[in-house]
């Protein structure tokens, strides 16, 4: 457990420790407070011998669960030891899983990009020889690499990656209140859009949504939680913003569920790895976003988002605002996202599909 993926392994520890003995190896700076124990023992993720003698305290009859994004291992993405580690341990009859939340970065013209993402490929490629089960977050990519590599196929499978904001209980005054607590008329209608703030996640388009739609009906406000970007805000508009920077879940929580519309138009589409998605179909939130690379047929198909192409800006800006002008298909659009959400992505589920799969497999007990 390192990082950015804390969340993520403590909500999958603790659904998984209904049905499963678990404990969490994590950094030395990670917190040890969690639902399961957690040994915060490594110091340098880059050093394999550290690793080793970590793994080599847990139990031999033990499922090594791998939270496996390249940049967490080594800088850029790089660590040459760890392929080498991961077949000590086959050899050795430790069973692995590694669950896969990016794979490589994209091929560059410069030598260093090159350099970089050659190596990921390599890791991937070791990954795929010496893993007993492969979850992959992104349906896309799974069909693309059981495409690719048929003698791995049968390890693969999609997981989502649930949010880390599960949705607190509010009375049918919420909204009402949430926006005056803010210093917000009470009927205004609010855009969202939340997360860490990256140049993948487009908020300048969130903007001219906003900014449009303005324009269209006169005062709409603009909630912002999860960062303190510097936005170019017209001075006409900017006492209908709310920058609301870095929230605790319960706080993130109440946003969305006072929020019209979540607008998360990502670069390279909708998909399931994207928690903030996630978040939003959680709390019923209608979602407007965007298709592209990631997307696979779920969420192309999904009746449960409003979305155009990556390339179409505009599109975007105008699916916003269809959302904002129409109130019931509001709640059709959040009341299916909910729906699916609960179904396929929650944390329940995404647990109990790992857990079969480990005991079909054979790698567990059944």
């Amino acid at each position: 457990m390192q990082g950015g993926l804390a969340d993520h392994t403590l909500g999958l520890a603790r659904h998984l420790s209904g049905d499963f003995k678990v404990s969490v190896l994590s950094s030395r700076d990670v917190y040890t407070d969690g639902p399961v124990p957690i040994r915060a023992a490594v110091h340098d993720w880059e050093d394999v011998s550290e690793l080793e003698i970590e793994l080599s305290a847990t139990p031999r009859d033990s499922v090594l669960l791998w939270q496996y994004v390249p940049h967490m291992y080594g800088r850029g993405g790089v660590n040459r030891g760890l392929p080498e580690l991961w077949r000590s341990l086959e050899a050795d009859g430790r069973r692995q899983v590694i669950l896969t939340h990016e794979i490589a970065a994209p091929w560059g013209r410069r030598p260093n990009q090159w350099w970089y993402a050659w190596n990921h490929r390599r890791q991937w490629n070791a990954a795929m020889k010496v893993a007993d089960l492969l979850p992959i977050s992104t349906e896309a990519w799974t069909l693309e690499w059981r495409r690719r590599r048929p003698d791995a196929a049968g390890k693969m499978f999609a997981m989502a990656s649930p949010t880390s904001i599960e949705p607190v209980a509010v009375d049918p005054g919420h909204r009402e209140r949430w926006r005056v607590a803010h210093g917000l008329p009470a009927d205004i209608r609010i855009l969202a859009w939340w997360g860490s703030v990256e140049a993948s996640k487009q908020l300048e388009w969130v903007l001219e949504a906003w900014q449009a739609a303005c324009r269209r009906w006169g005062p709409v406000a603009l909630c912002i939680a999860g960062g303190h970007p510097a936005l170019p805000l017209p001075g006409a508009l900017r006492s209908w913003s709310r920058i609301l920077g870095y929230l605790k879940p319960g706080e993130v929580s109440a946003c969305l569920h006072a929020a019209d519309v979540l607008a998360l138009p990502y670069v390279d589409g909708a998909s399931e790895r994207r928690t903030t998605l996630m978040a939003g179909l959680a709390h019923g939130v209608p979602i407007a976003t965007t298709l592209g690379s990631n997307s696979g047929p779920t969420m192309s198909k999904a009746d449960w988002l409003v979305a155009s192409d990556v390339t179409e800006r505009g599109a975007f800006v105008d699916n916003v605002l269809a959302l904002l002008s129409d109130e019931a298909r509001r709640k059709t659009v959040g009341a299916a996202g909910k729906v699916h959400h609960d179904a396929e992505y929650s944390w329940d589920v995404v647990a109990r599909t790992l857990g079969n799969r480990m005991r079909e497999s054979g790698i567990t007990e059944p």
